[in-house]
């Protein structure tokens, strides 16, 4: 079974100016199998050393197989910039919804992204405290640190969980008004990390008249990642929406539990390669796919 690695750059190409060049070096990268017997059924109970894989005809080193059972690791990123102070009790409502509709066992950061990162609750399947923080949410003014706040939330609270799916939830407003370019090279390096990892992001954005470079951004990462972007002119919807992703967030994750996560050490010159993983086992079926839910 042979897939082609995802065209992340590909969507890039629409803000980015120039190819970033990579380094030679090893990186981790993942891959999402579904294995089942001859008549169909699923095969939960492979061993690392029955996986064998190739990257562009190379065999790589499986370093972990794991079923994808492990609750979700999500880093809820909202605006708490001035733009949003008079959203603040549709905010709070919509982050509400959310949380009652995700099941408990998912892991939460709150993160918040008025001026520079703000950490109101750390990694948690805590609701109680996550609540009680979301009564104090409250805009902080200034900018929105969109994307340094993003690349720190996922180097501090997703990459120190690798047997969890990072999940990146942002709720965000974009009036435009920032001009000024972002460091495209940071992105483009968080955002092919972060790929690598199998993560997902979705984002809804509240957008003004005009869109900046966050929307740009936004909407480059989740369709690179395969999740869902939304854009909203009024915050009236914003609860609902955070309600219907909540469930999406479940669903995706049952979908995904008898699925194995098949982490190997690539070559990070390699943007594109071709990964094929067998079964050593005989009578299995295997399908591949980069990316989850599949």
């Amino acid at each position: 079974m042979t897939r082609r690695w995802p065209r992340a750059l590909v969507a890039l190409a629409l803000i980015v100016a120039a190819p970033l060049a990579v380094s030679a070096q090893r990186v981790a990268r993942r891959v999402f199998i579904s294995a089942v017997d001859e008549v169909g059924r699923p095969v939960d109970d492979l061993k690392t050393a029955e996986f064998q894989l190739t990257e562009d005809g190379v065999t790589r080193e499986i370093t972990r197989a794991t079923i994808g059972r492990a609750p979700l690791r999500i880093v809820l990123m909202i605006d708490s910039s001035t733009a949003m102070a008079a959203m603040m009790n549709q905010f709070r409502a919509s982050l509400n919804a959310f949380v009652d509709m995700l099941p408990p066992e998912h892991e939460i950061s709150f993160i918040t992204t008025g001026g520079q990162i703000r950490v109101r609750t750390t990694p948690s399947a805590d609701r109680e405290k996550l609540k009680y923080e979301i009564a104090r949410f409250a805009s902080e003014g200034g900018a929105n640190a969109f994307l340094d706040t993003m690349i720190e939330a996922d180097r501090r609270f997703l990459k120190t969980a690798p047997a969890q799916w990072p999940v990146l939830v942002i709720v965000t407003t974009d009036n435009g008004e920032t001009r000024r370019e972002p460091d495209l090279r940071a992105y483009n390096l968080f955002m092919n990390d972060f790929l690598g990892r199998g993560g997902t992001a979705h984002a809804i954005v509240l957008s003004g008249k005009q869109t900046g470079p966050v929307t740009d951004l936004a909407q480059n990462l989740v369709q690179n990642t395969g999740g869902s972007y939304v854009s909203i002119v009024v915050d009236s919807g914003l609860p609902e929406r955070m309600k219907n992703l909540a469930l999406r967030l479940a669903d995706d994750h049952h979908l995904m539990a008898d699925r194995y996560e098949v982490e190997f050490t690539g070559d990070a010159k390699l943007l594109q390669p071709t990964i094929r993983v067998d079964a050593t086992r005989p009578g299995v079926r295997l399908q591949m796919s980069p990316r989850r839910p599949f």
